[in-house]
This record gives C-alpha cells, sequence and structure tokens, in this order.
C-alpha cells in the first residue's frame, strides 16, 4: 500500500509508527504509612531504609485540638515536604486529656467558638507552601471517638454543616486562601447501626479526596478477608455517592488467621486493577495489642509481611505521589 509522504520546506514528516508514539502513562497508586512516633522524622527514614529506599508517598501525623498536639507542626510538615513525601494531618476536634468535655461538638464549631484556632491553623498550613491532607473527624460514623454520632449533640447534619464551616475558613471566599489544603472526608465502614456515608457527605464543593478505614482482624476466627473483599463494600457505596478518588486512611491486616505476607503481596495489585480511581493507601503500621485484642498490625508482625511490602513499594506502579 502506497504510503502518502508530506513534504515540507523543513523537511519530509514520516507517519507516525508504534515504535514512534509515546508509551502509554502508568497509572500509579500512592503509599502511605502510619506509624508511632509519628513527628518523629528519624521515623520515617529509617522505615524507608527497611524497604529498600522506598519512601512513603504520605505519612499520617496526628493533633487533638484541645491539646499541644493541636498547632500546626510547622517543622514535621517542613520536614516531609522537603522529602518530597505528604503529610496527612489527622486533625481530631477533641482534648485528648478530658475526651468527655462537649467543647468541640459540631454545633460548636459552626457557631464559630473555635474560629480562632481554626484560622490561625489554616493560615500555617498555607505557609507550608505544598500539599497538605488534612483528614479531619475521621470515621465521624461511629460511636467510638467524642466527634461521632450520637455523642453529645452530634448528628449528621451538625457533622456537614460543622465540616464546611471549617472547609470556608481554609479555602471559602472569605477564608484565608490555603488552597494547598486538600480535604479527605474519611468515614469508617459500611455497616448496620451507624449513619449512612450519604447522610454524612458534605458535598463534592467541599472535599478532595473520599476514603474508609478498613482492617483485616479475623474477630470471629472464620472471617479472614483478602484485600478485595474488605474494600469492596466501601468502594460501592462511595461510587453512589461521589466520582472523587480515594484515598484509604487507614489500613492493615493482622497476621491471625491467615498468611499475612500473601494478602500484601495479592491484595496491592488486585485493588490497583479494579478500582482506577483508588490513589492511595496509608498502611497503619502499629501494635494495638494492649488495647485491641491482640490487633498488631506491624509489618514486622511476622518479618515475612516487610519483605512483602517492600516488593509491593518496589514496583513503579506503586511509587505514585499526591499531586
Amino acid at each position: 500500500m502506497a504510503i502518502l509522504v508530506l513534504i515540507l520546506s523543513v523537511g519530509v514528516v514520516a507517519p507516525a509508527t508504534a515504535q514512534s508514539r509515546p508509551a502509554a502513562t502508568l497509572r500509579t497508586m500512592a503509599l502511605g504509612m502510619n506509624m508511632v512516633p509519628d513527628r518523629d522524622l528519624t521515623v520515617l527514614d529509617a522505615f524507608t531504609d527497611s524497604i529498600g529506599g522506598h519512601q512513603p508517598a504520605i505519612w499520617a501525623v496526628w493533633g487533638n485540638w484541645g491539646d499541644p498536639s493541636g498547632v500546626f507542626p510547622t517543622a514535621v510538615v517542613d520536614g516531609l515536604h522537603a522529602r518530597g513525601v505528604t503529610p496527612m494531618l489527622v486533625w481530631q476536634p477533641v482534648n485528648g486529656s478530658n475526651v468527655n468535655s462537649p467543647n468541640f461538638t459540631y454545633r460548636r464549631i459552626t457557631n464559630g467558638r473555635h474560629d480562632a484556632y481554626i484560622r490561625t491553623f489554616a493560615r500555617a498550613a498555607r505557609d507550608s507552601g505544598e500539599t497538605v491532607i488534612l483528614r479531619f473527624a475521621h470515621e465521624m460514623d461511629g460511636f467510638w471517638f467524642p466527634w461521632g454520632m450520637g455523642r453529645f449533640d452530634n448528628t449528621p447534619k451538625r457533622f456537614i454543616a460543622a465540616w464546611r464551616h471549617v472547609w470556608n475558613i481554609f479555602r471559602g471566599p472569605k477564608g484565608v486562601g490555603a488552597t494547598n489544603v486538600k480535604f479527605l472526608w474519611n468515614p469508617t465502614y459500611p455497616g448496620s447501626g451507624r449513619p449512612s456515608f450519604a447522610s454524612l457527605y458534605p458535598g463534592d464543593k467541599y472535599v478532595d479526596y473520599v476514603g474508609f478505614t478498613s482492617f483485616n482482624w479475623n474477630r470471629r476466627g472464620n472471617d479472614w478477608k483478602s484485600m478485595v473483599r474488605l474494600y469492596t463494600p466501601p468502594m460501592e457505596v462511595l461510587r453512589r455517592i461521589t466520582r472523587k478518588p480515594v484515598i484509604v486512611g487507614e489500613t492493615g491486616s493482622t497476621a491471625k488467621g491467615g498468611d499475612k505476607p500473601a494478602w500484601i503481596l495479592k491484595g496491592y495489585p488486585a485493588v490497583y486493577n479494579k478500582w482506577p480511581r483508588l490513589k492511595g493507601i496509608v498502611y497503619f503500621n502499629v501494635d494495638m495489642g494492649d488495647t485491641q485484642q491482640n490487633r498488631d498490625w506491624r509489618l514486622t508482625s511476622p518479618p515475612k509481611a516487610l519483605d512483602a511490602y517492600e516488593a509491593i513499594a518496589a514496583q513503579p506502579r506503586f511509587q505514585g505521589r499526591i499531586p
């Protein structure tokens, strides 16, 4: 077959071939980590070394509104940004030394009682200059945190009002202009006896990422779940609410009742393939054994789980970053 060649004054333009076309851009997922102590970045550096130098893309930093930890952690955030890591600030409306105080209810937030604090925090976040993920009042659909539903006078409508109030201070028309702060809306998990995800959703205007919390912990000794099986219920509910990208705010697996290294090695590729809108997964690399029925989520329990995670982190598709 004859090939038409366009001759220009500057030379000959040949038809594109399969070899000359740019390669398709690899879709990537960001891997995040939740460890303690969360503000000691030598912990981050040591973990990076332990998985072959593959640095996490997201690092969780926790803070309570009513505690010293509630001040914007400028030094930690600067250290993370210098490493090319996106901070995920887990911002809890509570006084950790007095969890039964009604001072931080959603009604009081909306009424402006904490506006000065929120505005100061927002300005500091803005001045950090690069992306910060704000995971405000996570797992609000549960009842175990003081900011949960059924605690004090908290309701879904009051939660939505408080969320929008906070967002407006950060990014609204009369806010501080903290457009670098990305809001992660993170209920826990669909279940009976809790408000629905839909009843708590503030609306796409006020949310950048949506997420959930999901752990594989074999409560009854016969309910070990693969990562796909574990993530399917919340992903299906989120699909019906919004098209926003998803970051799993907390996840992990126990070693009791199944093969934890295989859970990691098979799970991450499986959820990557099944849900392209899944942009990040933050692993909860903490031992909660003393408080939560011997649930040791650490990747060193067993040691082969860390080897499995290193194998995942070494793959280019799991080396994404938060834009």
